[in-house]
This record gives C-alpha cells, sequence and structure tokens, in this order.
C-alpha cells in the first residue's frame, strides 16, 4: 500500500514537474515573443521618429542655404555700392584737388594785386602831397612868381611860352593824379573780384569736404554692413555645417535601427497585431500637474525667441533649466526608455516613451543611469546634469513630443 502510494506520488509529481516545465517554456516563449514585439515596436518608432527629424533637418539645410545664397548676393551687392563709392570719391578728390589749385591761384594774384594796390596807393600819395605843395606854392607865391616870369622874359612870346609851360604843367599833374586814381579803382576793383571768387571756391570747397564726409560716413555704414553680412553669412555657413553633421548622424542612426529592426523582423514569430499596449496612466490627463525634471532658473524658453547675439528670432521646440553640474534628473512621467544617443548641440541625450505617442526629451546629460528599452517610474533618476554637447551654461535641455509636433513644456509642469 505505501508503495502503491509512492509510486502514484511519484507519478502525479512527474505530471505535475512536466505540467509546470511546459508551462515556463510556454512563459519563457511569450516573454521572449513580447520583448522581440516590444524590442520591433521601439525600432519602428524610433525609425518614424528620426525619419521625420530627417525631413526637417533637410528642409532646415536648404532654408539655410538660400540664406547663404542671399547674404552672398547682398555681400556682392554691397561690394559693388563700395566699389561705386570708392570711383565716386576719387572724383571727388580729384575735383577738390583742382579746387585747391585754384583757390591757390587766386590768393596769389591777390596777393600780388594788393601789392599793386599799396603801390599805386603809395604813388598816389605822393603825387597828392606834391599836388598840394605846388597848389599851396602857387596860391602863395604863385601871382608875384608869374609876374616876375612874364617881366624877367625878354619877349612877348617867351612870356607866353612860360604861361603855357606853367599851365601844362598844372594839367600833366592833374592828370597823372586822375590816371592814378582809376588805376588805383581798377585794382581795388580787381582785388574786391578775386576775393569773391576767392569766397565762392572756399564755400565750394567746404561743400566738397562736407560731401566728402557724407561720402566716408556712407562708406563706413555700407562695410559694417559687409562686416555684419560676412559675420552673418559665417555664422549660417557654421550652423549648415552642424547641420550636415547632425545629418549625417542621424541617417547613421536610421541605418542603424533600419539594420536592428530587419534583424529582429527575423526573429518575430507572426502576431495579430504588433501594437503593443502599455499600461500607463493617460499622460494628458497629467498636464500641469508633472514634476520637474531638475529644479532651477529657465533660461531658454519654448517658441519664437529673440537672439541676443544674431539680433534674429529663432524657434525654440524644448527649453533649458540652468543646474549645478551633477545635479539629479528625474522622469517626469512613468514610461520606456526608446533612445539613449549623442547629438551635436544635444549631447547625450535620452528619449522616453510615455504611451499614445508622447515622449519626454533630457539632453546635456553627463552621466546616464538607465538602459534602452528599459522601464522608468515618475521621479525616477536617469542621469544627472553636465554640459556635453553645448558650449553655453550647465542646464538641463527638456522638450516634450506628441502627436508628431512639440508642446510648451512649461505648459505640463506643475
Amino acid at each position: 500500500m505505501p508503495l502503491r502510494l509512492a509510486t502514484t506520488f511519484n507519478k502525479n509529481t512527474r505530471r505535475a514537474f512536466v505540467k509546470l516545465n511546459r508551462l515556463s517554456f510556454v512563459l519563457l516563449f511569450l516573454l521572449m515573443t513580447n520583448n522581440v514585439l516590444f524590442a520591433q515596436f521601439g525600432i519602428e518608432k524610433n525609425l518614424n521618429q528620426n525619419r521625420s527629424l530627417l525631413k526637417k533637418l533637410d528642409r532646415q539645410i536648404e532654408e539655410l542655404r538660400q540664406k547663404i545664397l542671399a547674404t552672398k548676393r547682398k555681400e556682392a551687392d554691397l561690394e559693388l555700392q563700395i566699389q561705386l563709392l570708392d570711383q565716386e570719391m576719387a572724383l571727388i578728390m580729384r575735383s577738390k584737388g583742382i579746387l585747391e589749385q585754384e583757390i591757390d591761384l587766386v590768393q596769389k594774384k591777390i596777393s600780388q594785386k594788393q601789392q599793386e594796390l599799396n603801390e599805386a596807393e603809395k604813388r598816389l600819395e605822393q603825387l597828392k602831397q606834391l599836388y598840394t605843395e605846388r597848389v599851396f606854392y602857387s596860391y602863395k607865391y604863385g601871382r608875384v612868381k608869374n609876374i616876375e616870369l612874364l617881366i624877367s622874359a625878354r619877349s612877348i612870346n617867351q612870356a607866353l611860352v612860360r604861361i603855357k609851360y606853367l599851365q601844362q604843367i598844372a594839367r600833366h599833374d592833374a592828370n597823372l593824379i586822375k590816371i592814378i586814381e582809376n588805376k588805383r579803382q581798377q585794382i581795388a576793383a580787381i582785388k574786391r573780384t578775386l576775393q569773391s571768387n576767392l569766397q565762392q571756391k572756399n564755400l565750394a570747397l567746404k561743400e566738397i569736404q562736407k560731401k566728402t564726409n557724407q561720402y566716408l560716413a556712407r562708406k563706413a555704414e555700407k562695410q559694417n554692413l559687409l562686416r555684419n553680412l560676412k559675420s552673418t553669412h559665417y555664422s549660417y555657413q557654421k550652423q549648415l555645417t552642424e547641420k550636415d553633421r547632425q545629418r549625417k548622424q542621424l541617417l547613421d542612426l536610421i541605418a542603424a535601427l533600419e539594420k536592428e529592426r530587419l534583424a529582429k523582423a527575423k526573429q518575430t514569430v507572426p502576431a495579430k497585431s504588433t501594437e503593443i499596449s502599455f499600461n500607463f496612466e493617460n499622460f494628458r490627463k497629467a498636464k500641469g500637474k508633472l514634476p520637474w525634471p531638475v529644479k532651477g532658473k529657465v533660461i531658454t524658453r519654448y517658441g519664437k525667441q529673440r537672439d541676443p547675439v544674431s539680433k534674429t528670432y529663432i524657434k525654440n521646440t524644448d527649453i533649458e533649466i540652468k543646474a549645478r553640474p551633477g545635479t539629479p534628473v528625474k522622469c517626469i512621467f512613468p514610461g520606456v526608455v526608446r533612445i539613449i544617443t549623442f547629438l551635436p548641440g544635444y549631447g547625450n541625450t535620452v528619449i522616453v516613451d510615455h504611451g499614445k505617442g508622447f515622449y519626454s526629451i533630457y539632453s546635456h546629460l553627463a552621466q546616464i543611469y538607465v538602459y534602452k528599452n528599459a522601464t522608468v517610474r515618475q521621479n525616477q533618476i536617469i542621469g544627472k546634469v553636465g554640459d556635453s554637447g553645448y558650449l553655453g551654461p550647465v542646464s538641463l535641455r527638456f522638450g516634450i513630443y506628441g502627436s508628431k509636433k512639440t508642446y510648451n513644456p512649461l505648459s505640463w509642469l506643475e
């Protein structure tokens, strides 16, 4: 009886063990299948997301190339304007040189006429003095002397000759004074004309100098604009280089994901649906109640913002929160880690899937404590803040994506 019981017990135990093994195998198979499907779903998501990002990068690259072409055209136009200004300036400087020569010549003529005028006035003064003395002498002694000359004449003819001679001397003195006075007036008139001419030329010279200053100011303005354009051109070229680098890295990432997807597809057993339903709470309902990934000041806001360096407006798809190096970064909502990568301008980046097409993105990480396809809890530390891939202040770059568009993270955080 005991032997029969033992045998029965052993048979039952063996059957139970076999059933347990079968059940374990089924569970293991299902778990492996789910893992493959889970990985396949994650890869498809990553591929779609990266392809979308690639299209966006291609658009940005084309926009930058168009901006570079437009900047080059503006540079060429400004360089031509500066060249024309230089040619115009050369003509103005030639006119200025000719005018300065004319002014110098007029000044010499004025100096010469002034000297002639001084000599004429001096000669006129001498003649007037002599004439005055002669008139005075004639007035005082003229009648007596004239009578003496007439009386002492040997004949009437000689007396008449002497009278005629005295009259000629008087007329000569009067004519000479008149001639010198006329010449003095002519010289003075010429001097006035020359001075007026000199004044006009000086005014013209001032006008030329004014134009010169205006052209120099315009040239300086054009050169400043050209420098700014070249700086903008350089900035665009630098951005284009960076975008090309990001594009290449993204293409490499897509190629790797595609390779992984194809490899996983071979391992995937046929299933009715590859869509996996995650048992997470509704992310959308948590809007405005989500915890901050780090505590700190928001130094870069979401949306259209003015860049203080380039003085242009840029569209931010996320925010930057200033934090100390090594500050723990917490996950804002339960989810699955889909991507862990390094992107230029973003550095070490973790992307968490929260279900129903919602993702949270954490960048500028120094250390990462999670792994790909790992399930994370709300407030679980996923890494620490650093300065990877960024030259600005140490901060966490944080974004929220959903339904193929970006959201303002500040509207979702409590």
